[in-house]
């Protein structure tokens, strides 16, 4: 990331030969499960190139099927020893959580739901939109935990100390990230 933001991006692993090289299979070493928005385009922010990251992304960069699907793959078959879950600024995913009154699609409405239950269960008043900027910053560890209590397979690994699971904070502007407490075999 300290590339990126001094502007000078490397590009590392963007070649062709890279490209050959990983032909047949992949080895990342680190999984990122972040926000789809397109403010947060997290290969370009972490300098990485081919191979380098598993990346998942969803509307809130939340605890869903097929982002728990995903992390167990990289866990079990690929061997991650780094799980991201990255929030950021300004998240409207987040900020749905406390709209009232306003309808979604189905599918839209299950993920805010899980949000704003993840943010009520961790103390935060969705009634109360003060409290919307600090709700961005630990949806991220609310996300966390909630893979690890949710998924035997991330569960196992971060108890035997096989896998990190590190919560952070992107701020959009200016750029930067705020670590949180990792979770490490205490699951």
């Amino acid at each position: 990331m300290q590339r990126f933001l001094d502007g000078r991006s490397a590009h590392p692993h963007a070649t062709e030969a890279r490209r050959h090289q990983l032909a047949g299979g992949q080895h990342p070493q680190v999984a990122v499960l972040a926000c789809s928005d397109s403010r947060v385009p997290v290969e370009v922010i972490f300098d990485a190139g081919f191979g380098d990251l598993f990346v998942i992304r969803n509307a809130g960069n939340t605890n869903t099927f097929g982002s728990a699907g995903s992390i167990e793959y990289a866990v079990a078959d690929l061997g991650i020893r780094v799980l991201l879950v990255m929030s950021h600024q300004g998240c409207g995913a987040v900020k749905a959580a406390y709209l009232t009154g306003q309808s979604f699609s189905p599918s839209l409405s299950e993920l805010v739901s899980d949000i704003k239950s993840g943010l009520n269960n961790h103390g935060f008043r969705t009634d109360d939109l003060n409290t919307y900027e600090q709700a961005c910053i630990a949806h991220s560890r609310i996300t966390a935990e909630a893979l690890v209590q949710s998924s035997e397979i991330i569960r196992d690994a971060v108890s035997r100390k096989a896998l990190i699971v590190q919560p952070a904070f992107l701020h959009i502007d200016p750029l930067s990230i705020t670590w949180l407490d990792p979770l490490y075999g205490d699951a």
